[in-house]
């Protein structure tokens, strides 16, 4: 016979508590091993409920309003995350962490950097905040789970804090990734103290070529000076090439970023150049800025190769 309606609520208690547990343990996986008090309220959590975990080590305070959930380290995505949730409502990963999570750049500070337009606090124990002058509107995306300023609004913010070198370094890997929208960036750092570097940096930046392009104009440049012309898009040694003279054994490859950038691509060109030179092949490469402003560059170059083949025959 079943029992009263009180034991009957006592039994389904337990059930309620394992659902919200579950979703807590999903939340957190989702997220790095952090939660915020307002997620936990929105699961079901009082503030004593909340008060008790943290006690009794269930909870580890990260921020104010922010926890770890039963983790010694969370590491350091879960640090950038919490670091953004503490920051409230609209704030972002922003400047050198931003770049590391984009992978513009190797390294990362200790300290994580989060911007976030309009009010709220000043300081953060750990973090590094920042108040934007220009609004964050349109310019953040969630990247592993975390809000982050975009490629473009990343690399103006750094403009203003990187040298030359640095900037042009995180600028071309940007562009070799094929995430890198030129003309967003330009719209991003005007009038702001960074914008004479970039344009600097981007001042013979021209339009990516298609391939067959790219191509088209290495055959142009040959046959303005005059030599032969190559097989194109054939095989060698079962490699697809973009120009090769047989009787020279000499290839000649025309590289863009937007073909050529990727860790990938690189480790495969360099796979294939190493096979053809070890078979006796010469290989030759060249950019779309050499093809379209050094161009001399290039047929001397394809010159020299066909005439050392020439003399060892």
């Amino acid at each position: 016979m079943r029992r009263s309606g009180a034991s009957t609520s006592a039994t389904l208690a337990p059930s309620h508590r394992v659902v919200r547990e579950r979703a807590l343990s999903r939340l957190a996986s989702r997220q790095w091993g952090v939660v915020s008090r307002a997620r936990l309220h929105e699961l079901g959590f009082t503030d004593d409920a909340i008060w008790r975990r943290v006690r009794d080590g269930r909870l580890r305070r990260l921020h104010r309003g922010v926890y770890a959930v039963g983790h010694v380290s969370i590491g350091r995505h879960g640090r950038w995350l919490a670091a953004v949730l503490a920051c409230g409502v609209g704030a972002a990963l922003s400047l050198r962490s931003a770049a590391h999570l984009h992978e513009l750049r190797s390294s990362s500070p200790s300290r994580p950097d989060v911007s976030r337009s309009g009010g709220g606090r000043r300081h953060l124990s750990g973090v590094v905040l920042h108040q934007p002058g220009r609004p964050l509107t349109g310019e953040v995306v969630v990247r592993e789970r975390i809000p982050v300023t975009t490629v473009e609004r990343t690399l103006a913010d750094l403009a203003g804090v990187l040298g030359a070198g640095a900037l042009e370094r995180a600028i071309a890997r940007a562009e070799a990734m094929h995430v890198l929208h030129v003309p967003t960036l330009l719209e991003c750092v005007a009038l702001r103290p960074g914008a004479p570097i970039v344009r600097g940096i981007l001042a013979d930046w021209k339009p990516p070529m298609t391939k067959s392009d790219l191509e088209g104009l290495l055959l142009d440049v040959l046959a303005s000076a005059g030599l032969p012309r190559p097989e194109v898009n054939t095989h060698v040694m079962g490699f697809e090439v973009d120009a090769f003279w047989p009787a020279a054994r000499v290839v000649a490859e025309a590289d863009s970023f937007a073909f050529h950038g990727s860790r990938y691509d690189v480790e495969r060109d360099r796979h294939r150049d190493a096979v053809l030179t070890a078979a006796g092949y010469r290989v030759l490469r060249f950019t779309w800025r050499q093809l379209l402003d050094r161009p001399a560059e290039v047929t001397a170059a394809v010159a020299a190769a066909l005439a050392g083949a020439s003399a060892m025959r």
